[in-house]
């Protein structure tokens, strides 16, 4: 089952009582707490926030609808609800293994044109936009978006999520940050060198399908509005932007587009953001800015919170397919093998990067621990790289650090090597680095396998044999499920 639009998911969560309805709360710091709040919890539910204070009744925020919700990430694409999380990256890296494009359909209008403004009438004021965090540099109605933009030299359309905030004495203008490395910053440069602006298509409102496309990390050339329409399984509907004529998703709650100009014209300030690393990464900045040509939004529109929290707290989403399924694939292309499964934890699921090996000769597992690192970058990504034999599953936290712990011999099985991309959102940047804005930091490697060499003496693990367990459930049952 997959459900496609923010307003049937939040239904069809609502229908299994995990949705909860809050009218009158304060855009200025309470929505973002009584998120917290909630996501701290053992149960946590996706919140939809009406009545809001300052706004018209049915200006809607909706918050934690993916990010702290297996449900809610199932059912958005379509992932089978008894899967455990390491079958679900297995069955997303499947799925992407048949990977057949299915590029969108242009239409001529559809739910997201039935209010346009234009000209003297963009206010992207209208919109009830929280102050999520208490240090928060301004409002930010860009957390849970999607951006579009298309690469001049090739034609690529690409779709990534980066934070975007207003602009308190301007309705027509915002400001965005993208982190050095990503796709979007890529494009974005390459209009800048060629002296021209930046055509930009910013969903604020997306599918949480295209949201999630948006977070995961494609090849370079992939379109996600493609993959959108191969997981659906059939094309998405999107309506030429009169301004850019970027595609804007025809059923997008809120989207807006515009241009965004080179920093040697115009930037506004930025930041701090309260981040996915746990932390205000990166101060205020001058940073570019989009100027909006165009609003368009759904009657009673929603729009799409995904503001971080302090870890554990999911930043993104609680199975962590978005951040690994890719890396797993591109191993096995590589022709490494024996991968038997990869795992993500901390911030954004991918701080720590873990995988399953059945080993087969010696100097496998540096072999992946490297082709990891060079797959995975920027962002935090891959700090820690930890290998583990195939009788460990990488998704169950306790039975690596056990493997960590008992396997791992720290004089001659860890290795620490410098120069990988990271970015100003690293805490852990020196200021010096931040000075020369030398965004590098080290990662670790480390292999928790038994030494090949060492298979057969190896000590036992203490765990009855598969044949025991079966021949004594068979029997006691009874008493074992009791």
């Amino acid at each position: 089952m997959i459900v496609y639009e923010l307003r049937d998911l939040i239904e069809e969560l609502d229908k299994r009582g995990k949705v909860k309805k809050i009218d009158g709360a304060d855009p200025h710091l309470e929505i973002g707490t009584i998120t917290e709040l909630i996501c701290e919890g053992d149960d946590p539910a996706t919140l939809l926030f009406d009545k809001i204070k300052g706004y018209p009744e049915g200006y809607r925020i909706v918050t934690n609808i993916v990010q702290d919700s297996v449900t809610g990430q199932k059912l958005s694409f379509g992932i089978p609800e008894d899967l455990s999380p390491l079958e679900s990256v297995r069955w997303f890296k499947d799925k992407m293994a048949e990977y057949k494009p299915v590029p969108p359909v242009e239409v001529k209008t559809g739910p997201v044109m039935e209010n346009v403004m234009t000209g003297n009438d963009i206010d992207i004021h209208k919109f009830p936009t929280p102050k999520w965090h208490e240090h928060d540099g301004g409002r930010y109605i860009g957390t849970g978006d999607a951006e579009i933009n298309k690469d001049p030299d090739t034609g690529w359309l690409n779709v990534g999520t980066y934070r975007v905030m207003l602009q308190e004495d301007d309705n027509k203008v915002v400001s965005y940050y993208i982190s050095e490395g990503k796709h979007g910053r890529i494009i974005r440069d390459k209009y800048w060198a060629k002296g021209e602006e930046c055509p930009v298509v910013m969903v604020f409102g997306a599918t949480p399908l295209l949201y999630e496309v948006a977070c995961t990390t494609f090849p370079p050339g992939m379109p996600e509005l493609d993959v959108m329409g191969y997981f659906r399984g059939k094309p998405v509907e999107v309506i030429k932007g009169p301004a850019t004529g970027l595609p804007i998703p025809a059923t997008a709650e809120i989207a807006i587009e515009g241009f965004a100009s080179p920093p040697s014209v115009e930037t506004r300030p930025e930041g701090p953001f309260g981040e996915w690393t746990g932390y205000f990464g990166s101060g205020t900045l001058m940073e570019p800015v989009l100027r909006i040509k165009g609003i368009y939004h759904r009657n009673n529109p929603i729009l799409h919170g995904a503001a971080p929290l302090k870890p554990p707290i999911p930043y993104a989403f609680p199975i962590a397919f978005h951040s690994v399924s890719v890396l797993w694939s591109r191993l096995e292309q590589a022709g490494i093998p024996g991968i038997k499964g990869v795992y993500g934890y901390g911030p954004g699921d991918r701080g720590i990067i873990v995988i399953a090996i059945e080993q087969s000769y010696t100097g496998q597992v540096k072999e992946v621990a490297t082709l990891a690192a060079a797959f995975l970058h920027g962002n935090l990504a891959a700090k820690y790289i930890i290998v583990v034999d195939s009788d460990i599953d990488p998704s169950n936290l306790k039975e690596v650090l056990w493997a960590w712990v008992s396997r791992c011999d720290p004089e001659t099985q860890i290795d620490i090597r410098g120069e990988y991309l990271t970015s100003r959102l690293d805490p852990s940047l020196p200021p010096e680095r931040r000075a020369t804005q030398h965004w590098s930091s080290g990662r670790v490697f480390i292999d928790a396998c038994r030494p090949f060499y060492r298979f057969k003496d190896f000590a036992k693990v203490n765990r009855a044999s598969d044949e025991l367990r079966k021949k004594v459930g068979d029997k006691w049952g009874s008493v074992i499920r009791a």
